[in-house]
């Protein structure tokens, strides 16, 4: 777990690094223990509140999901309030404002999210944070019953990087998700 002083003491990009590898480790992790909760295509709500329990060893900081605040005001950007899915920061403190992750469970990111981490990683913003993360986690029925795996993605914002993960649904799940009804 990071402390408080070392994060002080990393630049923007060592605070990016580090979150990356929280990220992905905090995604393997919710393959592994949740993959009943991915592949039933839960909505995005309960799959960011589980990654964000992983998230939380990684630093003495706050690990929020929906989190509407900065300091005591609404999060706003030009065209209204944001609630970001989750974020690794530290309330009423700025200089922690460490990831924000924007997540979709079976459609594509949207703009309004492309805009929300735009605004939340402007340099010369409100909210500067150091890390923006796009996670797609495609858990369509159809897909699943097709490929036998539930596909998780990691795309950090402003790069062209995609980190990928699969894991295999067991038969008896499989079974029960195809004799649901659509």
């Amino acid at each position: 777990m990071l402390s408080e002083a070392q994060i002080l003491g990393m630049n923007s990009e060592q605070r990016a690094e580090a979150a990356k590898i929280a990220v992905t480790r905090g995604c393997e992790t919710l393959l592994r223990r949740d993959l009943m909760l991915l592949a039933i295509g839960a909505h995005e709500q309960a799959i960011c509140h589980r990654l964000a329990v992983y998230l939380e060893p990684f630093a003495a900081l706050n690990v929020d999901c929906e989190y509407n605040r900065q300091r005591v005001h609404p999060k706003s950007i030009r065209d209204g309030r944001i609630k970001p899915d989750i974020l690794i920061h530290k309330r009423m403190d700025n200089r922690f404002n460490i990831m924000v992750l924007e997540a979709k469970a079976r459609a594509a990111t949207s703009v309004r999210d492309k805009q929300k981490l735009e605004a939340m990683l402007a340099i010369r913003g409100m909210y500067r944070y150091a890390l923006g993360v796009y996670l797609h986690v495609e858990n369509k029925r159809n897909r699943i019953l097709k490929t036998g795996q539930v596909r998780l993605s990691l795309r950090w914002h402003g790069s062209d990087e995609v980190c990928e993960m699969a894991r295999d649904i067991p038969e008896p799940i499989l079974r029960e998700l195809a004799g649901q009804p659509d």
